[in-house]
């Protein structure tokens, strides 16, 4: 293991394993293109409800439909055994195999400098190539600069210290901005007021950063201040210049089907994951009886899950007598305005005290999805001895208009620390990093 305290982040140091590198088979990679065209479609009726004027996202949808021009994608770790055996599938098999190992799919790109990086030992890893090569395109399509925007001064400072080791007062050029992201430009809430005062309007594509402080995360009641978006005329001039599809009215209410900020909607109509208003809408109306007449779940003899419920569970490959049982855990997820594992549930249908979590979440955080708890792969490290749990991390985008492969990161996570043991493998300070090219 390597230790990375050179690279401009608060969340240095950085931990790597650089003698591991693995590439995936072409048979993969264009499975994974397939699935975020499908994404993409998938987009269409999201921003149709969230479109506000006939400019919204102008460039990003054309004839052919909405693009993310890049897309994280969180899955299963693929070990050498199962890429071996994957690539001598056909495309259309190896999708299969992949919608159902896929965690989800995230459109707010982030954490710039530290990922082109981590994996780059004298040369620039794939990945970071493949960054630089799509906003080039994007510059060369539209004849305009880029700009990264954070839409709150809260996520305009955590990203001053996260994506750029800035603190305080520290100046932060474009150049700066630049060489670490790629990006021309870093815009706070009052820089971009006054580049629009001055100037009479935008000069720059937006790279929105739209996703809520992690206080409120942690904490959905909090309020937070909205200098650019609570203004009709400010958001419209965003959301006419934006790279992103994620740009709400703050006011829109939570499970507002109009909201689009780091959404999960998605995932529904992809036939990832079941959507639920209530924790009714799991169980079949038999047992919701049952219990509502204060009844313990495990007297009940019946057909213990909705008929809804128990189709998507067999579509997923998923038996509904397990759920059913108490054999197979769940994951719950809010479907807006969150990202990482903030709000995330996981637990046994059967177990009261997950459904009582699970009521209680969708009351403070909105609407959920629900899908079987994905297990991640482990692998014995002999050279500190120790075992970790891992995931893969992969990005795909949109290049001269063709979709593209751009690599990613393999995160490897201890089984001794306390995130792995509480399932929560979506990168924080124990993680170790390697290259997927």
């Amino acid at each position: 293991m390597h230790t990375r305290a050179d690279i401009q982040s608060s969340l240095s140091p950085f931990f790597t394993f650089p003698s591991i590198r693995v590439e995936y088979p072409k048979v993969v990679t264009e499975a994974l293109t397939i699935l975020y065209r499908e994404y993409n479609r998938a987009f269409e009726n999201l921003v149709d409800l969230n479109r506000e004027h006939p400019e919204d996202y102008k460039y990003c949808i054309s004839s052919e439909g909405c693009t993310n021009y890049i897309v994280q994608i969180d899955m299963q770790g693929l070990n050498h055994q199962h890429l071996k055996v994957l690539a001598g599938m056909s495309v259309q098999e190896v999708c299969k195999i992949l919608r159902k190992r896929i965690f989800e799919l995230e459109n707010s790109w982030a954490h710039y400098g530290p990922l082109a990086q981590i994996c780059s030992n004298g040369v620039e890893s794939f990945y970071a190539q493949k960054t630089r090569v799509l906003l080039d395109s994007l510059r060369k399509k539209f004849n305009m600069p880029i700009a990264l925007l954070a839409v709150t001064e809260q996520k305009y400072i955590a990203m001053r210290e996260t994506e750029f080791g800035k603190f305080g007062s520290d100046p932060l050029s474009d150049e700066e901005v630049f060489r670490i992201s790629g990006f021309n430009k870093f815009f706070g809430p009052e820089d971009f007021l006054r580049h629009i005062n001055e100037n009479g309007g935008c000069k720059y594509l937006l790279y929105c950063r739209t996703s809520d402080p992690i206080d409120k995360l942690k904490q959905p009641d909090m309020a937070v201040k909205h200098p650019l978006l609570e203004d009709p005329e400010i958001r419209r001039i965003i959301k006419a210049h934006s790279l992103t599809f994620n740009v709400d009215d703050p006011i829109l209410p939570i499970g507002d089907v109009r909201r689009i900020n780091d959404t999960k909607r998605y995932m529904a109509t992809m036939d990832m994951a079941f959507p639920i208003l209530s924790e009714k809408d799991l169980l079949s109306s038999g047992l919701v009886e049952h219990l509502e007449n204060g009844k313990p779940y495990s007297e009940f003899s019946g057909n213990r899950i909705s008929v809804e419920f128990g189709q998507f569970l067999t579509s997923v490959g998923v038996d509904p007598d397990k759920v059913a049982s108490g054999e197979q855990t769940l994951r719950a997820k809010p479907i807006q305005g969150t990202f990482g594992c903030y709000g995330h549930l996981t637990g046994l249908l059967s177990d009261k005290r997950f459904r009582k979590m699970l009521r209680s979440n969708l009351r403070e955080r909105g609407p959920y999805i629900i899908q079987p708890e994905l297990e991640a792969p482990k692998v014995f490290n002999t050279d500190d001895e120790q075992e970790y749990a891992f995931i893969d991390r992969v990005f795909v985008g949109t290049v001269d208009g063709i979709p593209t492969w751009m690599g990613g990161h393999r995160e490897f996570l201890a089984l001794t620390t306390t995130e792995a043991q509480n399932g929560r493998l979506h990168g924080n300070s124990d993680t170790v990093t390697a290259e997927i090219f």
